[in-house]
Parts: structure tokens; sequence; C-alpha cells
């Protein structure tokens, strides 16, 4: 006879049922949407380490790429977490307004572009990061990044979740 107790994390707590769906959906838009950073600006010239030097540069300032690999894994951790933080804001969200789990494909591509937005003219402004003016075809290749890359995955999982807490 087992005595172990078995919870299912939705019957022992209703307010993390789906949280391993939010986070797994931050994760690959956040893995997708680095991944074109890569190939995106990989043939001008920056390298994996480059970017994500250049991710940690918005808290460490131009410091970042005297640091070597150090500065290289904050920049995946800020990444990642700023990933998870718009996967969990989403899913709040997607609880309060049904629209974001009934629409979800337009939805995720109005998100994607407010992150866009969010990012470039809050976020990095009031970041160390000392950076010029986008080019026209990076904001689109990065708008369409945030967009289909980094915001779909995003509202699809936080839909599934929030139809899972709620049904």
């Amino acid at each position: 006879m087992n005595t172990t107790p078995s919870i299912r994390a939705s019957a022992a707590s209703p307010n993390l049922a789906g949280l391993g769906l939010v986070l797994a959906g931050g994760l690959l838009g956040g893995a997708l949407d680095l991944t074109f950073a890569f190939l995106y600006y990989g043939p001008s010239g920056a390298t994996p380490v480059r970017i994500l030097q250049f991710i940690a540069s918005g808290v460490l300032g131009q410091g970042s790429f005297q640091m070597g690999l150090a500065s290289v894994a904050l920049g995946v951790f800020f990444h990642f977490f700023i990933s998870e933080c718009a996967a969990a804001i989403y899913f709040l969200a997607s609880l309060r307004f049904a629209f974001l789990t009934r629409r979800v494909l337009i939805s995720a591509i109005v998100f994607g572009i407010l992150v866009f937005l969010t990012m470039r003219l809050v976020v990095l402004p009031l970041s160390a990061v000392k950076s010029g003016p986008m080019k026209m075809s990076s904001i689109i290749g990065e708008l369409c990044s945030h967009m289909f890359l980094f915001a779909i995955p995003i509202a699809y999982a936080a839909s599934r979740a929030a139809r899972r807490r709620l049904g």
C-alpha cells in the first residue's frame, strides 16, 4: 500500500493551475526570439556572445562587453526573465479578459506589438544600453519576431492555462 500522498498542483492550489504551461510558453517564446536575434544579426557580425552581452548591458552598462561569460549568463537570465514576466502578464490578463483566450492569434499579434513598443520606448531608454536609432529593416524584423515568434507561443500557452484554470 502506498502511503505517499498524491497531490495535483491544480487540485492543491487553484492559483498554480496551468503554471507549467505559462512557464513553457515564456521559455519557448524567449528561445525563438533569441534564435531570431542570432540568425538575423549574425550575418552582420554580431555573435551570440555579443548579443547576450548587449542584453546584459541594459543593467551592467558598457562594462558588460569586458565581463566575458559572466555577462553572457546574465544576458540569458535577463532575456528569459523578461520573457517569463511577459508570459505571466498575458496569463493574468487572459483571466480577466476572455477575448485573449477566444481570439488567441489576433491577441498574440497585438501583444507582440505592445511588448516590442514597451521594450523600445520604455525599457531601453531607462536602461544603461547605449544604442542609436534602429534601421527600418531591424524594426520590421524585430517587430515580426515579437509578434510571431515571441507572442504566439506565450498567448497559446497562457490561453490553455487560463482555460484549464477557469474550466
